[in-house]
C-alpha cells in the first residue's frame, strides 16, 4: 500500500513528496492544484497566489486550502520551503564540499558513512510509495512491453545493473547509451505501452527530462528514480520512486536506489517465475560453453 505522509513536518519535507502522497485526499479543484505544481515543479509554487490559482483555473482560497491541507501555516511559508528546495536542487558536489566539516579521520568517515546508509535506507523505505513500486514491478514483468532503461551522469552504472539483471529474466530489454547518441533518437522504435525506465538525481538533466517527455507523449509508461528534490521527469513519470541520498560527503548517495533496484529485480524474478527460470537455465547453457566474468549485457 502506498504510505502517507502523516507524521512529516513541513521544514523538514519536501513539498513534491508531501503533494503526491495526498494527492488521493485532496478535492477536484486541489488536485488541479497539485498537477500543475508537479507540471512547473518547484515554478509554480513560487509565483503570486493569483498567479498560481489561474494556472490551475481555480480560486485563490482553493490555493489557500490547498496550502493548509499540505501542513503549512500559509503561502509564505510554504514559499520559503519551495525556495530552500531550489537552493539544494542547484548545489554542486564541489558547493557541498566546501561546506563539509575538514579534519576528520578515515576511521571516524567510515562509522559515520555506514550511519548515514543505514539512515538511507530507513528514510527510503519512508519516503517510497509502495503502490507505484508495485506497479513498476508490474509492468516490468509483462514480457510484452519493450524496456528502455536510461541512466544519466552519476546513475549511469546503477541503470546498467538494473538492465543486466532483466536481460536474465525475460527478452526485450534495452539499455540507451548516452555516449552513442542523443538519447531522444533511441527511443525512435518505443511503441505505445512500453516502458522506459529512467535515473535522475540532482543536478538533473536536460536530455533525461526531454527523453521522459518524449516517451510520455508517445504512450509509453515512465518509471523515475529520483531523489526527494524531484526532477523535472516526474512531470511524465506515472510511477516515481523517491530515495534518500544523504551522504557524508560532497556527492550523493546511491545506497537507498541500489537497495530499491535489486528488491525490484527480485519482485520481477518471482513474479515471472518458472518463465524466467527457464531463461536463466539456457543462458547458463550458453556460458557453458564460454568463459563469462561478468553477467550478460542487455543490448543497446
Amino acid at each position: 500500500m502506498d504510505r502517507d505522509v502523516t507524521n512529516v513536518t513541513t521544514p523538514d519535507a519536501r513539498v513534491g513528496e508531501l503533494v503526491r502522497h495526498r494527492l488521493a485526499s485532496l478535492s477536484p479543484a486541489e488536485r488541479k492544484l497539485a498537477r500543475v505544481l508537479l507540471a512547473s515543479y518547484p515554478i509554480a509554487g513560487l509565483e503570486s497566489v493569483a498567479r498560481f490559482a489561474e494556472r490551475a483555473g481555480v480560486s485563490p482560497p482553493t490555493v489557500t486550502r490547498f496550502i493548509t491541507k499540505l501542513g503549512f501555516k500559509g503561502y509564505p511559508e510554504f514559499q520559503e520551503v519551495l525556495r530552500h528546495e531550489v537552493q539544494a536542487r542547484l548545489s554542486s558536489p564541489l558547493e557541498r564540499f566546501r561546506e563539509e566539516k575538514p579534519g576528520r579521520g578515515a576511521d571516524s568517515l567510515l562509522t559515520d558513512a555506514l550511519e548515514v546508509s543505514r539512515r538511507n535506507l530507513q528514510a527510503t523505505v519512508d519516503q517510497l510509495s509502495h503502490h507505484d513500486f508495485e506497479e513498476a514491478v508490474e509492468l516490468l514483468a509483462d514480457v510484452r512491453r519493450r524496456v528502455l532503461v536510461l541512466g544519466g551522469r552519476v546513475s549511469a552504472q546503477l541503470a546498467r545493473y538494473l538492465a543486466g539483471q532483466l536481460h536474465l529474466l525475460r527478452p526485450g530489454i534495452g539499455m540507451v547509451d548516452a555516449e552513442r547518441s542523443a538519447p531522444a533518437q533511441q527511443l525512435i522504435d518505443l511503441r505505445k505501452g512500453d516502458l522506459l525506465v529512467v535515473f535522475d538525481y540532482r543536478r538533473y538533466q536536460a536530455d533525461t527530462i526531454e527523453s521522459a517527455k518524449i516517451a510520455s507523449t508517445q504512450g509509453c509508461n515512465v518509471v523515475l528514480f529520483t531523489d526527494p528534490w524531484l526532477s523535472p521527469a516526474s512531470a511524465f513519470a506515472r510511477q516515481v520512486l523517491v530515495t534518500s541520498v544523504e551522504t557524508v560527503g560532497p556527492f550523493d548517495s546511491l545506497v537507498g536506489s541500489t537497495a530499491v533496484v535489486e528488491a525490484m529485480v527480485t519482485a520481477v524474478l518471482n513474479r515471472l517465475g518458472p518463465r524466467a527460470q527457464a531463461r536463466m537455465q539456457s543462458l547458463d547453457r550458453l556460458r557453458a560453453h564460454e568463459v563469462i566474468g561478468e553477467d550478460d549485457e542487455p543490448s543497446s
